[in-house]
Order: C-alpha cells, then structure tokens, then sequence
C-alpha cells in the first residue's frame, strides 16, 4: 500500500465488505479531511486482488467542500482525480454550490468529463436522493460494472439546513438508507461537538435536536466508527489530536486508539501512545 497511509491505519481504511458502513466523526479543531482523503486514495489506490473481481470506484457527494478542495488535498497523496475521472473510477457531486442558491456559471470539474453534478433544491431530498443515484448509475453501468464506494461528506449540514422541518433528521437518515443499497459501501463524515449531541439547554432548538438524533442514529448503526477529538490535557506542540476506531460486535478488527500528528504538505504521522 502506499506510503500515503499510515502503516497503522492500512487494516482499517482497506475496501470494507459489502453493506459496510463507516463513519467518520469530527469536533471543531480535529477535522475528518485528512482520514477521509486517505479512505479515498486507498479504495482508488489499492489493486483488486482476484483479476475476476470488479474494480472499486468512488462516488463522493460533498455538502460542506467544493471539487477544488478535494483536488488539491488529493493531490498531496500522489493522487490525480482527474485522472480517476476520466477512466471512470471517481464521481463528485457537489452538494454545497447549487443546494439553495443558483449554481456558478462554471464549475471546477474533472478534465475532459464536463462540470461534476450539483444538487438543486436541498428542500426536495427524494430530488437530491435521484441526482445522486444518476451519479451512482454513471459509475456502474453494464458495461463496466464496478463496486461502488459512497462517500458522504457531512450530510448533516443538510440535515441543519432544513431543521425547521419537521422530521428533517428521519428524512435524510432513509435518504441514506435508500442510496446504501445501490453502493457496494458507505463512508460519511459528521460533526459530533458535544453541545450539538448533547444540548445543555432543557429547551433544545429544532436544530440541536434533529443534529442528535441523526448523527446518533448513524454512529449506532455503523460498523466502523472513526472519531477524532483533541488531547484530552489539551494542545501539544507534537501531537493534533487522538483517533479512537471503534468496531461493531461482529468484527475480528481490534478497537484501537492512536494520537495523530498533521505535518505540512498533507503529511499525517499516526503512531501509539509513548512511541
């Protein structure tokens, strides 16, 4: 595997079994950018080990970051997602530039394939849930059937948006169920800060009430949780922050907790306490 992935982490971000689903959870100074880059670049990186099985691709819907971003942060790991593209192994869709508001005229778009698609109307989520399994469908058609990985990047900002909805929270959780079964395994990425899961106030806006209920119902049914945080004694000149992976019952992966380092250029040391 390449040497983009921390040797401690290649068990964890290799190709999950099939109905998977992996959630990456975040607080504000621990963000999931640098792990899910590396989920990416492992599942486009990594060769099939049978010649017969199909290869994986990668659809990503992100409602939080533009194409660019991806580009770019890629891009420091050896990986060219125009190049992904254009063979027909990586999707975007983008979720945060034309959700509510009229998409720019151009959009950064991977070489030679057209604009990458935008979402239309985050009030009409059966809309975004078609758009989104039309961008499933272009990655595995009959022709070249391929085992299609889903990466969600924070789909609660779409659950926050529409919080005034009532049941806006149960509604993007069945959109999630539905698209779950038209991919061979999901990745998604969620803010869990405390004062989001746990409200202190006794009257809790519609907001942190739906943001609860969701990002919980997530991390209960996940088969892998990824959740980063910071030093529990604070910053350290020599250390981000702490990894604790947590598998489901049925899993022969140990849980594990590593502390992290972000270095410069995309660079990501993950190492054990006291090494």
């Amino acid at each position: 595997m390449s040497t983009s992935i921390p040797h401690l982490l290649e068990p964890y971000l290799s190709l999950p079994e099939e109905t998977s689903l992996i959630v990456l959870s975040s607080i504000l100074g621990a963000s999931t950018n640098w792990l899910l880059a590396r989920y990416i670049h492992s599942y486009l990186k990594s060769p099939t080990n049978d010649d017969n099985e199909p290869e994986v691709a990668v659809l990503l819907v992100s409602f939080l970051r533009d194409y660019t971003f991806f580009q770019q942060t890629l891009s420091k790991l050896s990986l060219d997602l125009d190049s992904e593209a254009r063979k027909g192994r990586f999707g975007f869709v983008d979720g945060l530039s034309g959700l509510y508001i009229s998409p720019p005229p151009a959009a950064a778009a991977p070489a030679g394939r057209g604009p990458p698609p935008t979402l239309q109307n985050g009030n009409d989520l059966q809309g975004v849930q078609k758009q989104i399994e039309t961008a499933i469908a272009a990655l595995s058609t009959e022709k070249k059937k391929q085992r299609v990985v889903l990466v969600l990047d924070q789909p609660d900002f779409l659950v926050g948006s529409t919080a005034s909805a009532e049941g806006a929270a149960m509604a993007v959780r069945d959109v999630i169920l539905d698209l779950r079964e038209k991919v061979h395994s999901c990745v998604v990425t969620v803010s869990a800060d405390d004062p989001l899961i746990h409200p202190s106030s006794s009257t809790p806006t519609p907001l942190e009430t739906n943001h609860s209920w969701f990002v919980l119902s997530l991390l209960h049914e996940a088969d892998t949780l990824c959740a980063l945080r910071l030093l529990d004694t604070g910053t350290a000149r020599d250390v981000s922050g702490v990894v604790r992976i947590t598998n489901s019952r049925e899993s022969k992966r140990e849980d594990k907790e590593y502390l992290y380092k972000v270095g410069g250029h995309g660079g990501v040391k993950v190492f054990e306490r006291g090494q």
